[in-house]
This record gives C-alpha cells, sequence and structure tokens, in this order.
C-alpha cells in the first residue's frame, strides 16, 4: 500500500455524505455563517475549522465548529484563529465532534458534552395535543411570537436581541414554528437543513405547558419538515428520554467550550 492515503472521512474535499455526522458538522458551519450574514456579520471558513459573527448578545448564536478531528489539526493553531477571530467583548461557543484536550489556557471554559442524537427518515407523529395549534413561522408577527416564547421558555432573557428576530432568517435553511394555545403562544422548534439532514434546534415550551406532550409536538413538527431525510439534534441529559420515545438514537457526545467576555 506505499504511502497511499486512507481516506479519514474529514477530508476538506469528501463528500458530506460519508457520515451523518460529518453532514451535521458541515451543516452546523454553513447555518452559523448565514444567520451571521442576516445580521449584517461576519465569517470566516479554513478547511479545519469554521467561525460566525452575527455579534449577537445570544451565546450560542456567536459560534466556532471544528471541521476536522483534533489529531488531524494544529489544535493550538485553531484556538488562535477562533480568539483572534471574535472581538475580545464578544463571548462565543466552541463546538467540536471529538473530545479535545483541556484548552482552558486559551482562556477558554468548559461547557460540556452534549448529547449527540440520530432519527431515521419518516414515521408518523402522534396526535397533537387537545387545544394545541402548530404554526409555521412565516413573517416578523409570527416571528416575534417565537422570539418571545423562546425568551420566555428557557429562560433567556437576552435572547430578545437574538438575530433569529431577523425576518431575513426566514428567507434561507431555516424552519421555525410556534406552538399556540389558543393564541397564546406556549412553544417552539426549528430545524435547519443542508448537506442531507434536518437537524433540530430550538424546542421550547412554557412552564405552565410542560409534561402535556406540546414539546414533542414541536419537536415532530419540526424532524419532519422533510420526512425523507434523518434528523439529528444535540439534546440535553434530561431531554434524551423524550427524543428517544420519537425514534432518536443516542449516538455520542460532542464537546463544547465557551469563551466569556474578556473584560
Amino acid at each position: 500500500m506505499g504511502g497511499a492515503h486512507l481516506t479519514d472521512g474529514w477530508e476538506p474535499g469528501l463528500d458530506a455524505g460519508d457520515s451523518v455526522l460529518r453532514r451535521f458538522v458541515l451543516a452546523n458551519a454553513d447555518r452559523n455563517a448565514f444567520v451571521a450574514s442576516c445580521a449584517g456579520g461576519r465569517s470566516r471558513r479554513w478547511p479545519d475549522l469554521a467561525v460566525a459573527d452575527p455579534a449577537s448578545p445570544v451565546l450560542f448564536d456567536n459560534a466556532a465548529v471544528l471541521l476536522r478531528p483534533p489529531p488531524y489539526v494544529d489544535l493550538a493553531d485553531v484556538v488562535r484563529r477562533v480568539a483572534e477571530f471574535y472581538p475580545p467583548e464578544r463571548h462565543f461557543v466552541f463546538l467540536s465532534a471529538w473530545p479535545t484536550p483541556d484548552l482552558s489556557g486559551a482562556g477558554l471554559l468548559l461547557m460540556g458534552h452534549p448529547p449527540f442524537m440520530l432519527r431515521p427518515p419518516g414515521g408518523t407523529p402522534p396526535p397533537i395535543p387537545q387545544g394545541l395549534r402548530i404554526v409555521p413561522v412565516t413573517g416578523q408577527e409570527s416571528l416575534d411570537d417565537f422570539v418571545r416564547t423562546l425568551v420566555r421558555a428557557y429562560p433567556l432573557p437576552e435572547a430578545r436581541g437574538t438575530v433569529l428576530g431577523d425576518v431575513r432568517v426566514l428567507r434561507g435553511p431555516v424552519r421555525l414554528f410556534v406552538g399556540y394555545d389558543g393564541d397564546r403562544p406556549v412553544a417552539t422548534s426549528g430545524a435547519r437543513l443542508g448537506h442531507g439532514i434536518v437537524d433540530v434546534e430550538w424546542v421550547s415550551t412554557l412552564p405552565s405547558h410542560r409534561r402535556r406532550g406540546i414539546g414533542a409536538a414541536l419537536t415532530w413538527a419540526a424532524t419532519l419538515v422533510s420526512p425523507t431525510l434523518p434528523a439529528t439534534l444535540i439534546a440535553s441529559d434530561e431531554g434524551q428520554p423524550v427524543y428517544e420515545a420519537m425514534g432518536y438514537l443516542r449516538v455520542m457526545r460532542l464537546t463544547m467550550w465557551h469563551r466569556p467576555p474578556v473584560v
């Protein structure tokens, strides 16, 4: 075999369909750049790293994504480029699909290892809970309901300034939903499409409406926006059983770091 290259699955020019995880990583990077562009922000991409800065007050909107496994990159140089890209007053997250060495020496704080889950295409959701109405977000009015509900449900006060509140996000790969109890918005979900997957995100339910199956119904709406494609999501430990009941599989855990504003 000599010096022949053996495909590792993460070469920059390799087709995204080499693995579901590769699809997820690339779709995540593309979504971040798209959202940043909607806000008039910045993004940049190298073969091993993608960074996006919409200058959002929401931590997770300002996101860097590692595009190759740590053993295949100069991780110290990657972290240097990430830190130099964002202004010191900006907080951001750094997502790796793989375990990383300790990066605290570079000023990053470990947020945790959130579960990554996968659901095969298709399936039929259960009946929607009585009184619930799920509405796709198509304009500014329903987008305002989406953001207000997201802010209250987490709660996430700084999310009032999220770039998701700009109607331009509806013109790209993002799909958003609001769940209404009568005329009152009580839950949200969303998905981003790209590289052959539906990546589910922004699932939230007001505390007053939890444990009624509403969150699961909103997750189903996002999961099936393109029912011929597999769906992925980043879960919490508490949320994994809910998603498992929908047919999601526990695949692995990711690694997420955070840099707070440098004061």
